[in-house]
């Protein structure tokens, strides 16, 4: 038989002979082993594809080399251009957009904030009296995010070349259009501030930190300054406690506000005060707080709202279907 006669050639050889043998299938199968986990290693370990946006960019690029014509693809380019901080770049895709007469405003718009970016303000201002200029001609100009893009852009831009005072109507036109932004609220209370009219900065100021209570010291900053500008000490201490809390130094900002709990911003402190704990999830300090501020004014809104919710019910646990003796229902049949 084959194997047999395998078998006796292997144990018939001289020992030397045989020991060669042995070295030579260890060897292979060490190379083996190797290849193997090479191969594993390579297959499992590749390297990872391109983040979605180089992609997506890659993409973009193309379409627009196999179509120049192609404006969406290219205002989309110039986007992520702007997106990915390659503002140089962004300015030469809006600048072929507007120079073909396609999505002027948007492209305009664009242009103007890189730009910004790069600091070439003289160059920025145009086209965002371009914007200006064509969102005033649309019939919902009351109400246009581009046209109000336009204005803070012109305003902010003003603000850069330290020219306050021509930042102040841009900056009412634009907040005319969205109340609620709060980057225009700052934006104009700041061009306020630089043109020494302090007063005037702390209702956009207010109605900012209101906006925006957390995670934003900047307009509690400024309106530290503020009322330090306006001898304004209690006020000033109050603004500070806020922007160090809304910095992430909260011990500070409890310190800070437990020093006013007594004084002429009571309410104001212990309104702080609640929010922070009911913030870091102590809702017994909060609502403890929330009711000091009650007591001061009782309709003050952010209190009575904020005691409603660190003062919500437990749901109740569900009750069972299957009715008790005691409280089967009566058959009707007498009593």
């Amino acid at each position: 038989m084959p194997f047999m006669s395998r078998v006796t050639s292997l144990t018939s050889m001289p020992e030397k002979q045989l020991n060669r043998w042995i070295k030579r299938l260890a060897l292979l199968l060490i190379i083996g082993i190797v290849a193997f986990v090479a191969f594993y290693a390579v297959d499992r370990f590749r390297a990872s594809p391109a983040p979605i946006v180089d992609r997506e960019l890659a993409v973009l690029e193309e379409l627009v080399r196999a179509d120049p014509a192609d404006a969406v693809a290219r205002g989309q380019l110039a986007d992520l251009y702007y997106a990915k901080a390659r503002f140089e770049d962004a300015v030469a895709q809006y600048t072929m957009l507007i120079d073909a007469g396609k999505q002027v405003e948007l492209a305009s718009l664009g242009r103007g904030k890189s730009y910004q970016k790069l600091e070439q303000y003289e160059q920025a201002i145009p086209d965002f009296q371009k914007v200006i200029e064509i969102g005033l001609t649309g019939e919902m100009a009351g109400v246009d995010p581009i046209l109000a893009a336009g204005y803070y852009g012109l305003g902010t831009t003003f603000l850069a070349q330290d020219k306050p005072k021509d930042a102040i109507e841009p900056l009412s036109k634009a907040l005319a259009i969205q109340r609620t932004d709060g980057d225009v609220l700052y934006a104009l209370a700041t061009a306020f501030i630089d043109s020494d009219r302090p007063k005037d900065a702390i209702e956009p100021l207010n109605l900012a930190v209101a906006l925006v209570p957390t995670g934003w010291p900047e307009p509690y900053l400024a309106l530290e300054t503020v009322y330090t500008k306006l001898g304004d000490t209690d006020h000033a201490e109050w603004a500070g406690a806020m922007a160090a809390f809304a910095g992430g130094d909260t011990a500070t900002a409890e310190q800070r506000l437990l020093a006013i709990t007594d004084g002429p911003l009571a309410l104001e402190a212990t309104v702080g005060l609640g929010v922070m704990k009911e913030l870091a999830g102590d809702t017994a300090a909060a609502a403890e707080w929330y009711r000091k501020a009650l007591a001061i004014d009782p309709e003050n809104t952010t209190a009575k709202l904020g005691l409603g919710r660190v003062t919500l019910p437990s749901p109740a646990p569900a009750a069972s279907s299957a009715p008790t003796p005691a409280s089967s229902p009566s058959t009707g049949t007498g009593s």
